[in-house]
C-alpha cells in the first residue's frame, strides 16, 4: 500500500494522469481491513477509493475463513463474514465400506487450496433438500477426479449416521474463484434452501 501511494505521488509529480479524478483501487479479499486503511494518497487532485476484494460476496469454509479469524483478531470483532457458497451433489453409490462416490468433481468445485468438506446432507426430493442435517464428523473428502468427490466415513459407525445412496450432501468449499470459474450461473437460495433468483457468472 506504501508503494501504491508513492507511485500515485510520483505520476501526479510527472503529470503523467489525464483525467481530473485519480482512481486508486486494490484487491485483497484476506486483508481488506489493511487496505481500506492504507488506500489513500497525498495527492493535490481529487481521488476515488475503490475496494476490489471479491471473495467477500461469498467467503468459503476453509482458505478464508482462516484469513476472516485474523481479521477479527485485528478489529476486535466477535463474529466475522460467513460462508455463503455451497455445492451440492448426490451419493451416487457406495461401492465398500467406508466409502462413497458423491456427483461432484473437479468439473464442479476448487481444490487448488483445499478439497471441498461435507457440511450437510438431506434427502432429496424436487423440491429441495428439505430439512437439512450435520454430517457426522467423521465424513470427509479425501479426493476428486473429473467427475466425483470420494467421501470416507467410519464403517463401523450406525447405519443412520453413514451415507446413502441418494441422499443429497452440501459441500462447502475453499477457494470462491476456482469456484465461480467453473459455473456459466449460480442459484440464490434462502435460509430454507428456496430457490429466489439467479446470478449468471462471468470470470
Amino acid at each position: 500500500m506504501a508503494r501504491l501511494q508513492e507511485t500515485a505521488a510520483d505520476c501526479e509529480r510527472e503529470d503523467l494522469f489525464e483525467c481530473d479524478e485519480v482512481l486508486l483501487t486494490a484487491g485483497g479479499s484476506a486483508i481488506f481491513d489493511l487496505v481500506a486503511e492504507h488506500l489513500h494518497a497525498h495527492l493535490q487532485r481529487p481521488f476515488r477509493r475503490v475496494l476490489r476484494s471479491g471473495c467477500y460476496l461469498t467467503h468459503d469454509h476453509l482458505q478464508y475463513r482462516r484469513h476472516m479469524q485474523c481479521v477479527g483478531e485485528r478489529l476486535k470483532l466477535t463474529e466475522t463474514l460467513r460462508p455463503a457458497l455451497e455445492v451440492w451433489s448426490v451419493v451416487q453409490s457406495c461401492p465398500e465400506p467406508g466409502l462413497a462416490l458423491l456427483s461432484m468433481g473437479k468439473r464442479d468445485v476448487s481444490y487448488d487450496l483445499d478439497l471441498p468438506v461435507p457440511v450437510w446432507r438431506a434427502e432429496g426430493g424436487r423440491d429441495g433438500p428439505g430439512t437439512v442435517h450435520a454430517v457426522p464428523g467423521h465424513w470427509t473428502i479425501t479426493a476428486l477426479n473429473d467427475q466425483h468427490a470420494y467421501l470416507k466415513y467410519d464403517p463401523t459407525s450406525p447405519p443412520e449416521q453413514q451415507p446413502q445412496v441418494g441422499q443429497l450432501v452440501g459441500s462447502g468449499i475453499s477457494h470462491p474463484c476456482t469456484t465461480f470459474d467453473k459455473w456459466r450461473w449460480m442459484p440464490v437460495v434462502d435460509d430454507d434452501y428456496r430457490v429466489v433468483d439467479a446470478v449468471s457468472i462471468h470470470f
